[in-house]
């Protein structure tokens, strides 16, 4: 058994793709080592390399050998004499034909061979596959780079790839592998190594830290020990995700801006500070302050002169970017928000879509409409919505996009704009992603969802809906802040109630379903969110509470036998058109007690549905289990006489509709 090391060296990687792409690769090599056996597997990262370890690895696969059945022996012999179909399979398994046997199968005699397969060796295996592997890493996008036709994330420097401390003769991408690899650029190297002990140590002496826990872990204590002595606080800890990945070896420095700049809205700071420097804002007293926090990747940056040095050059790239949005910012005031209301009119929405004045129309009078719906007054909402995309004609957004919705929120309020229409302009744009923050206010929820009506709607009307993977106009991302919203909202509605009637459609409908149903299946599971949503209602909120309701259910010892029961009644019954079934019909006490337990739920199993109380409407349900089971057994359904035939598969349909509108049980996975 022996280690298997492989190492990518290249320019430095996205840092939101450096964790997918070293998982990419791990899962590449253990599947060009399909049938070798293997242990544990080990991965680093850092911005110039990703790299994978798979301890005690086997020399190769093992050899198996394995009979092979063929023709049967009468077509394989003609009086002792092998036939072409004897010659046919024994030169496809690459055998003589004197090797063939004659075995009993199943149905007689037939031909066999004994094969065996196995017995590559690992080194050659990895050999033959790593390009590829390596290749096969995934990205968000891709490059190429020189004279070669291959893509990957970014240019490659080296790939080492060892196997039981000794080479791999490979090329990549036209490169022969190493066996070296090169640290941190301070201290670059080369750096010989045997396995992944010896590489880790080399990189270590070199200012590398391989480790991306380490790193981490690393950096927030530097961070929280500069806190300390400011007696300050850090809120954005989430761009630690990224900073992580953009440092070999991390080292914390202070730093600081001038105290009148805090001057500026104090979001514009913080974005700026975030977005284009990637440092931390540091808070004290709840209250912004001119201290910085900066995770350099200078290995000597606690030198005096080297903290000067970056403290100094990181306040002079940001005093300027704030110098320039104060001035934008003055300019802005001075104009106030009304003022580029004309601006809009010369600013294309999408191709063919009309402008961005256009646009802010339309989501003016769909907020109106929509405003009581979502507890929002009306004339704000309207208002909001006129003005909500005013502040994409500013000087700061221009400078800053990130700050879009804020900037109007902050010129709506100098006009003196009440509250409600002030915050809305900012909280339209929530959800951003998934998992971001949502809208706050009633009328920022409503302009919310308005805006993605219009979007979604006008983009289906004019035929611009996604293909494939690809979504240039992110309706996907439209559609799914849509359905988080008014699964926040709680406001029970078919979703394509939302939208004008001359936007709905098929396409749109069906767009929206798949949208919803991928929401659902990150908390519910498949086959529970197929069984709900094939009912065809498309009211997130109604969905959500009887998929809620069913998999309640569906983590008792009672689901198995409830879900067998009722799946063989709707299977029982899916042809069938008919729910009336006449009562003096029923002759055997089987079927009349049904009736009875049915009648005696089903209103009552109304009720609670119409109330979205989906828990209570299913106990109602479920009660008909033993009678259902009883007339499974006591009863045959489909009897020779047509009369009692039809009126026990329609009362059974009748029940099957009832259940229908909670969940069908014919979607439901047969386990569990």
């Amino acid at each position: 058994m022996s280690e298997l090391f492989v190492e990518i060296r290249c320019e430095e990687l996205p840092a939101a793709d450096i964790d997918a792409a070293v998982a990419g690769l791990a899962e590449q090599l253990k599947g060009l080592l399909k049938g070798v056996p293997f242990g544990a597997v080990q991965t680093w990262a850092t911005p110039r390399r990703i790299a994978v370890a798979i301890a005690d690895v086997a020399e190769g696969r093992p050899i198996e050998e394995k009979l092979v059945t063929g023709p049967p022996e009468k077509a394989a012999y003609r009086d002792g004499t092998p036939t072409r179909a004897a010659e046919g399979f024994a030169r496809g398994r690459g055998i003589s034909v004197d090797a063939l046997e004659i075995v009993e199968g199943p149905r007689g005699r037939v031909v066999a061979a004994r094969i065996k397969e196995g017995g590559e060796r690992t080194r050659d295996i990895v050999a033959e596959g790593l390009e590829a592997a390596v290749l096969a890493v995934p990205f968000k996008r891709t490059m190429r780079w020189g004279a070669t036709s291959h893509r990957w994330a970014r240019p490659f420097h080296a790939v080492a790839a060892l196997f039981g401390g000794e080479r791999i003769e490979a090329t990549v991408v036209g490169q022969p592998t190493v066996e070296q690899t090169l640290a941190h650029r301070l201290t670059p190297g080369p750096v010989p190594f045997t396995d992944s002990v010896s590489w880790l140590e080399g990189l270590r002496a070199h200012n590398v830290e391989p480790d991306t826990s380490i790193r981490r872990k690393s950096i927030e204590a530097q961070l929280n020990a500069d806190l300390a002595a400011l007696g300050g606080e850090i809120r954005d800890w989430d761009l630690l995700d990224e900073v992580v990945h953009l440092v070999e070896w991390p080292v914390v420095v202070r730093a600081s801006f001038g105290e009148d700049l805090l001057a500026l809205p104090p979001r514009l700071l913080v974005e700026s500070m975030k977005v284009h420097q990637r440092v931390f804002p540091v808070y004290i007293n709840d209250v912004l302050d001119h201290h910085f926090l900066v995770v350099s990747n200078q290995p000597f940056a606690r030198a005096p002169a080297s903290v000067k040095t970056i403290s100094e050059g990181n306040k002079r790239v940001l005093t300027a970017r704030f110098y320039d949005a104060r001035f934008f910012y003055a300019e802005d005031r001075r104009k106030g928000l009304l003022g580029y209301s004309q601006r809009l009119a010369g600013m294309q929405w999408i191709r063919k879509g009309g402008t961005m004045a256009d646009k802010a129309a339309r989501v003016s009078i769909l907020a109106k409409d929509l405003a009581v719906r979502f507890g929002a007054d009306p004339s704000q909402a309207a208002r909001a919505g006129a003005l909500c995309k005013n502040d994409l004609a500013t000087q700061m957004v221009g400078e800053f996009p990130e700050l879009q919705g804020h900037v109007g929120r902050l010129l709506a309020a100098e006009l003196g704009e009440p509250e409600a229409v002030s915050l809305a302009i900012e909280e339209h744009y929530l959800p951003r992603f998934q998992g971001d923050a949502l809208p706050t206010s009633p009328t920022g929820r409503t302009l919310a969802i308005a805006d993605r009506v219009d979007s979604l709607g006008g983009c289906f009307r004019m035929g611009l809906k996604p293909r494939g993977s690809a979504d240039p106009l992110g309706l996907r991302r439209a559609a799914n802040g849509l359905v988080t919203l008014l699964l926040a909202a709680q406001v029970s509605a078919p979703i394509l109630s939302l939208f004008p009637e001359a936007d709905q459609s098929d396409d749109l409908t069906a767009f929206l379903v798949a949208r919803m149903k991928s929401s659902f299946q990150d908390t519910f599971a498949t086959d529970l969110v197929n069984a709900v949503l094939a009912g065809g209602d498309t009211d997130p909120v109604a969905l959500q509470a009887r998929l809620t309701a069913l998999d309640e259910i569906a983590k008792t010892d009672e689901f198995g036998p409830l879900k067998t029961t009722f799946k063989r009644v709707m299977g029982l019954t899916k042809d069938h058109p008919g729910t009336d079934y006449a009562v003096d019909v029923l002759e055997d006490p089987a079927e009349k007690d049904l009736h009875e337990a049915f009648v005696a739920v089903r209103d009552e199993a109304r009720r609670h549905s119409k109330a979205l109380d989906y828990r209570a409407a299913l106990a109602s349900l479920k009660s008909l289990k033993p009678h259902v089971d009883r007339l499974f057994d006591e009863v045959l359904v489909m009897t020779e006489d047509e009369r009692l035939r039809t009126n026990r598969l329609s009362l059974l349909r009748a029940i099957a509709d009832e259940f229908a509108v909670i969940v069908d049980f014919t979607q439901l996975s047969a386990e569990g």
